[in-house]
């Protein structure tokens, strides 16, 4: 007989009941995890997704080749330890690629700023005068004005800018206004001009994303005993309710349940605020339920069932007297 837990609601959603759930006994009682940590974990897990859509492609078909493996090969379990170590090398190189994304993102970003500044440092040249100008102007200057003012124009004649000069200057313009050429040429190829090519763009990056999230709410919790980098960082973590180990096809059907929760305007992950385990149209398709590991949560204590006498004994005082 399964002990029953507090009947009040808020009571109810502090710790996993077995109400409706074919629940493993060592679990009853563990604390959740509230909402407000779940949508932190997630906010953390999608902007990891999001920084990992703009990786090339063929990272991404690597991924999914390792899923299919996985899912391949989902009836052999490997050590705990391994898997923790697996998981921590592939969390290691999905930040490694989503930090390399962010580099190049930033590097796109400057280097308009950097062309810029070359050609303002650049500018001024076009305001000086031809130097063969400046030497025959100083030399008449010289010879109209006397001896006195004949040193004063050789200073000006040396201080005007050499032939050499000039050519460096203009060449440094000249590969500037190529470049800015080269990224306005790029950028208004990348541009969608039309519906159609909005259209295509927007597919493309809703595909980007969506295999890149199959990698990652798969593999990471498959390898890292339910956790994402979300999960880790808030100490949560995702409980296949049966006791079960997480797999990469439990981990997919949770992501199925994502869609599902989409497909329902958002009703399927709002629904953790008032049930009572906190279980979301996603946790409800896996059955998984997520669990707060921080110190302090304690699991409820749970009352002990009372003793059934069988049907048809005399109560103990009766017998005594």
């Amino acid at each position: 007989m399964t002990p029953s837990l507090p009947d009040t609601l808020r009571q109810k959603q502090r710790w996993l009941t077995p109400e409706s759930l074919n629940l493993a006994p060592d679990l009853a009682g563990q604390p959740l995890g509230t909402p407000w940590r779940r949508a932190l974990a997630m906010g953390v897990d999608l902007a990891v997704v999001g920084l990992l859509t703009g990786v090339s492609g063929a990272w991404l078909w690597a991924g999914l080749a390792l899923v299919l493996l996985q899912l391949r090969n989902r009836p052999r379990f490997a050590p705990a330890s391994r898997r923790q170590w697996v998981g921590w090398v592939a969390a290691a190189f999905i930040a490694w690629l989503a930090l390399e994304e962010a580099g190049n993102q930033w590097r796109e970003w400057r280097e308009p700023t950097a062309a810029a500044a070359v050609q303002a440092a650049a500018a001024p040249d076009d305001d000086e005068p031809d130097s063969a100008a400046t030497a025959a102007w100083a030399a008449a200057s010289a010879a109209a004005s006397g001896p006195a003012l004949a040193a004063s124009a050789a200073a000006s004649s040396a201080s005007a800018p050499t032939d050499a000069e000039r050519i460096a200057s203009l060449q440094a313009r000249l590969q500037a206004a190529e470049k800015e050429a080269r990224d306005a040429q790029r950028a208004l190829a990348e541009r969608p001009t039309g519906l159609r090519e909005q259209v295509s763009h927007f597919l493309d990056e809703l595909g980007a994303g969506l295999g890149w999230g199959i990698v990652y709410f798969s593999l990471l919790p498959a390898w890292w005993g339910g956790q994402t980098v979300g999960k880790k960082l808030l100490r949560l973590r995702v409980v296949e309710l049966t006791g079960k180990p997480i797999t990469v096809m439990r981990s997919l059907k949770r992501y199925g349940g994502y869609a599902a929760g989409l497909a329902t305007g958002g009703l399927g992950f709002l629904q953790v605020l008032w049930d009572p385990n906190h279980q979301g149209l996603h946790d409800k398709a896996a059955h998984t339920a997520v669990l707060d590991l921080r110190p302090g949560r304690e699991p409820a204590p749970l009352p002990v069932a009372k003793p059934t006498e069988p049907e048809g004994a005399a109560p103990a005082a009766q017998t005594r007297a």
